[in-house]
Protein backbone atom coordinates (compact mmCIF):
# COMPACT_ATOMS: atom_id res chain seq x y z
CA UNK A 1 0.00 0.00 0.00
CA UNK A 2 3.09 2.34 0.63
CA UNK A 3 4.31 2.01 -2.54
CA UNK A 4 1.24 2.52 -4.49
CA UNK A 5 0.42 5.84 -2.41
CA UNK A 6 4.59 6.74 -2.68
CA UNK A 7 3.70 6.08 -6.82
CA UNK A 8 0.73 8.13 -7.14
CA UNK A 9 2.76 10.98 -5.16
CA UNK A 10 5.22 10.81 -7.87
CA UNK A 11 2.94 10.67 -10.84
CA UNK A 12 0.95 13.80 -9.58
CA UNK A 13 3.67 14.96 -9.06
CA UNK A 14 5.64 15.27 -12.66
CA UNK A 15 1.76 15.67 -14.17
CA UNK A 16 1.65 18.80 -12.14
CA UNK A 17 5.32 20.05 -12.81
CA UNK A 18 4.45 19.58 -17.02
CA UNK A 19 1.09 21.36 -16.70
CA UNK A 20 3.04 24.48 -14.83
CA UNK A 21 4.98 25.57 -17.70
CA UNK A 22 2.41 25.97 -20.71
CA UNK A 23 0.70 29.21 -21.19
CA UNK A 24 -2.03 30.74 -23.34
CA UNK A 25 -0.54 34.27 -24.23
CA UNK A 26 -3.23 36.06 -24.96
CA UNK A 27 -3.91 39.90 -25.04
CA UNK A 28 -7.18 41.94 -24.70
CA UNK A 29 -8.08 45.43 -26.03
CA UNK A 30 -8.13 48.07 -22.91
CA UNK A 31 -11.88 49.01 -23.60
CA UNK A 32 -12.75 45.22 -22.35
CA UNK A 33 -13.98 44.07 -18.98
CA UNK A 34 -14.31 40.45 -17.76
CA UNK A 35 -18.37 39.82 -18.55
CA UNK A 36 -18.29 35.63 -17.36
CA UNK A 37 -16.25 33.33 -15.54
CA UNK A 38 -16.96 30.14 -14.96
CA UNK A 39 -14.41 26.71 -14.10
CA UNK A 40 -16.15 23.47 -13.98
CA UNK A 41 -14.55 20.05 -14.57
CA UNK A 42 -11.35 20.92 -15.88
CA UNK A 43 -12.28 23.52 -18.08
CA UNK A 44 -11.70 27.34 -17.56
CA UNK A 45 -14.21 29.52 -19.12
CA UNK A 46 -14.29 33.61 -19.90
CA UNK A 47 -16.44 35.79 -21.81
CA UNK A 48 -15.13 39.52 -22.40
CA UNK A 49 -17.29 42.56 -23.93
CA UNK A 50 -16.51 45.82 -24.16
CA UNK A 51 -16.78 47.97 -21.01
CA UNK A 52 -19.57 50.02 -21.79
CA UNK A 53 -22.24 46.97 -23.12
CA UNK A 54 -23.77 44.00 -21.07
CA UNK A 55 -23.82 40.49 -20.83
CA UNK A 56 -27.63 40.24 -22.30
CA UNK A 57 -26.94 42.44 -25.24
CA UNK A 58 -23.26 42.51 -26.45
CA UNK A 59 -22.46 43.34 -30.02
CA UNK A 60 -18.41 41.91 -29.42
CA UNK A 61 -17.37 39.05 -27.34
CA UNK A 62 -14.12 38.14 -26.63
CA UNK A 63 -14.32 34.10 -25.31
CA UNK A 64 -11.41 32.07 -23.94
CA UNK A 65 -11.89 28.19 -23.16
CA UNK A 66 -9.10 26.20 -22.02
CA UNK A 67 -9.78 22.32 -21.56
CA UNK A 68 -7.22 21.60 -18.77
CA UNK A 69 -5.78 17.99 -19.53
CA UNK A 70 -8.26 17.23 -21.81
CA UNK A 71 -6.47 16.48 -25.06
CA UNK A 72 -9.38 14.48 -26.64
CA UNK A 73 -9.82 15.81 -29.57
CA UNK A 74 -7.29 17.37 -32.58
CA UNK A 75 -7.92 20.50 -33.47
CA UNK A 76 -10.19 19.67 -36.64
CA UNK A 77 -11.91 17.47 -34.67
CA UNK A 78 -12.91 20.21 -32.59
CA UNK A 79 -13.67 22.75 -35.03
CA UNK A 80 -16.02 20.43 -36.93
CA UNK A 81 -17.48 19.71 -33.80
CA UNK A 82 -18.36 23.50 -33.64
CA UNK A 83 -19.64 23.64 -36.69
CA UNK A 84 -21.70 20.84 -35.85
CA UNK A 85 -23.03 22.78 -32.75
CA UNK A 86 -23.11 25.95 -34.43
CA UNK A 87 -25.44 24.75 -37.13
CA UNK A 88 -27.85 23.08 -34.60
CA UNK A 89 -27.91 26.81 -32.51
CA UNK A 90 -27.71 28.70 -35.66
CA UNK A 91 -29.96 29.20 -39.00
CA UNK A 92 -28.50 29.37 -42.29
CA UNK A 93 -25.23 28.76 -41.62
CA UNK A 94 -22.21 29.04 -43.45
CA UNK A 95 -18.29 28.22 -42.48
CA UNK A 96 -15.01 29.44 -43.95
CA UNK A 97 -11.27 27.82 -42.95
CA UNK A 98 -8.58 30.99 -42.45
CA UNK A 99 -5.48 29.31 -41.83
CA UNK A 100 -3.75 26.24 -40.33
CA UNK A 101 -0.57 26.58 -39.07
CA UNK A 102 2.27 25.13 -36.11
CA UNK A 103 3.12 27.91 -33.60
CA UNK A 104 5.86 27.26 -31.45
CA UNK A 105 5.13 23.69 -32.48
CA UNK A 106 1.25 23.57 -31.60
CA UNK A 107 -1.38 22.50 -34.29
CA UNK A 108 -3.90 25.83 -34.64
CA UNK A 109 -6.95 26.46 -37.01
CA UNK A 110 -8.75 29.51 -37.67
CA UNK A 111 -11.85 29.33 -38.87
CA UNK A 112 -15.07 31.94 -39.51
CA UNK A 113 -18.88 30.55 -38.75
CA UNK A 114 -21.57 32.79 -39.67
CA UNK A 115 -25.29 33.23 -39.66
CA UNK A 116 -28.15 34.42 -40.26
CA UNK A 117 -30.15 34.18 -36.74
CA UNK A 118 -28.67 32.55 -33.49
CA UNK A 119 -31.07 30.86 -31.51
CA UNK A 120 -28.96 32.19 -28.26
CA UNK A 121 -29.14 35.82 -29.23
CA UNK A 122 -31.57 35.87 -31.97
CA UNK A 123 -29.19 38.21 -34.05
CA UNK A 124 -27.11 37.77 -37.15
CA UNK A 125 -23.59 36.20 -35.23
CA UNK A 126 -20.11 35.97 -36.86
CA UNK A 127 -17.59 34.35 -35.20
CA UNK A 128 -13.89 33.84 -35.78
CA UNK A 129 -12.53 30.48 -33.54
CA UNK A 130 -8.82 29.62 -33.11
CA UNK A 131 -8.23 26.68 -31.82
CA UNK A 132 -4.87 25.21 -30.49
CA UNK A 133 -3.84 21.57 -29.12
CA UNK A 134 -0.88 21.87 -26.70
CA UNK A 135 0.90 19.41 -24.83
CA UNK A 136 -1.19 19.76 -21.52
CA UNK A 137 -4.37 21.46 -22.22
CA UNK A 138 -6.68 22.23 -25.41
CA UNK A 139 -7.24 26.38 -25.94
CA UNK A 140 -10.32 28.02 -28.12
CA UNK A 141 -10.49 31.62 -28.60
CA UNK A 142 -13.50 33.57 -30.09
CA UNK A 143 -14.05 36.76 -31.76
CA UNK A 144 -17.65 37.35 -32.28
CA UNK A 145 -20.23 39.76 -33.47
CA UNK A 146 -23.94 40.27 -33.49
CA UNK A 147 -25.15 42.09 -36.49
CA UNK A 148 -23.56 42.44 -39.83
CA UNK A 149 -19.90 42.44 -39.66
CA UNK A 150 -17.73 44.07 -42.50
CA UNK A 151 -14.49 43.52 -43.84
CA UNK A 152 -12.71 45.63 -41.33
CA UNK A 153 -13.85 43.47 -38.47
CA UNK A 154 -13.03 40.04 -40.26
CA UNK A 155 -9.38 41.76 -40.74
CA UNK A 156 -9.41 42.95 -37.37
CA UNK A 157 -10.75 39.63 -36.20
CA UNK A 158 -8.14 37.32 -38.28
CA UNK A 159 -5.02 39.93 -37.12
CA UNK A 160 -5.94 39.27 -33.07
CA UNK A 161 -6.27 35.87 -33.14
CA UNK A 162 -2.71 36.12 -34.67
CA UNK A 163 -1.69 37.42 -31.81
CA UNK A 164 -3.28 34.54 -29.62
CA UNK A 165 -0.64 31.92 -29.00
CA UNK A 166 0.37 28.84 -26.52
CA UNK A 167 3.64 29.32 -25.01
CA UNK A 168 5.77 26.32 -23.34
CA UNK A 169 8.62 28.38 -20.69
CA UNK A 170 10.49 25.68 -20.65
CA UNK A 171 11.40 26.05 -24.36
CA UNK A 172 14.35 28.44 -24.91
CA UNK A 173 12.11 30.10 -27.67
CA UNK A 174 8.62 31.30 -25.47
CA UNK A 175 9.13 34.14 -22.27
Amino acid sequence: MKILFCIAIITTALFSSKLKYENLLQSFPKNYKLAYKKIQNGTSFYEFIPKSEELKNWTEMITTNIYHRNLRYSVDEYVEEMKKAWSKSCKDTSFKDIDESFENGYKTKTVMMSCKVSKITKKEETMYLKAIKGADSFYTVQKAFTGKTNKEQENKSVEYLKTVKVCDSRLFTCP
